[in-house]
């Protein structure tokens, strides 16, 4: 292995962690927000709420699976990619504009 392509890697790994604690933050901001808004919600914001809790649980249960790192190509990762997106846009649309959402939860 030539050192570009060693450093091409490591880069790739540090991107890869930066994406995991953001998402994991993304996870635990957008549960603390359900939680938040589950206390006054009506019925029809209770199901969409419940709706995004399904999502952010498969997302994070895809977190320890052991073939997460496996191809960053496989239908695995572009599922995690799809999820990943659509919460970015919720936690984005519905909650912006709150003191603890980060800059780099935004899609």
């Amino acid at each position: 292995m030539t050192d570009g392509e060693t450093a091409l890697k490591f880069h790739l790994i540090v991107q890869d962690e930066a994406a995991l604690d953001r998402d994991r933050a993304l996870v635990a901001f957008l549960k603390a927000r359900i939680a938040e808004r589950g206390k006054a919600a009506e019925k029809e914001e209770e199901r969409l709420l419940a709706g995004v809790h399904r999502s952010l649980l498969e997302f994070e249960e895809k977190f320890e699976h052991p073939h997460r790192d496996d191809d960053r190509h496989s239908f695995f990762a572009g599922q995690m990619q799809a999820l990943g997106w659509s919460l970015r846009c919720i936690a984005f649309a519905a909650f912006s504009e709150h003191p603890d959402f980060r800059q780099d939860f935004r899609p």
